[in-house]
């Protein structure tokens, strides 16, 4: 099914390149320079995640306590998890989604999870602060 959906959508977007990686049921699409997002099966769904912009150098206990508001209430991140990488320098963005949804379900969900990692990427940005 998966395959399916990454196949209709490399058609949407034209992509004329596979999405597909060295690993058996993992999918990669770039988004930007040096960002992709990884979409792998699991045993009754997928699994969207993306590890994207360095965490802010100043302000970083505000920044987290947004961070967190935004995981509980699930503002600006439309339903994924926002996290951070294994050496906690980079933002994580994860969602967890079941085989029940169609394809325009799925192609939305991509798009907002887009969205989602550009409005995370500007929040970061708009807490730098110089360092003394």
């Amino acid at each position: 099914m998966l395959a399916k959906f990454i196949e209709k959508l490399a058609k949407e977007m034209e992509v004329t390149e596979s999405f597909e990686t060295e690993v058996p049921g993992v999918y990669g699409i770039p988004i930007d320079e040096g960002i992709s997002i990884l979409i792998s099966t699991r045993p009754r769904g997928f699994s969207i995640s993306c590890t994207f912009g360095d965490t802010p150098k100043g302000e970083k206990e505000e920044f987290y306590t947004q961070c967190m508001q935004a995981n509980l209430l699930g503002k600006g991140t439309n339903g994924a998890i926002l996290g951070l990488d294994a050496e906690a320098k980079r933002l994580k963005l994860t969602r967890d989604i079941d085989y029940t949804i169609d394809y325009y379900e799925f192609r939305d969900m991509i798009e907002d999870f887009i969205n989602s990692i550009d409005f995370w990427i500007q929040e970061a940005q708009s807490y730098v602060s110089e360092e003394v």
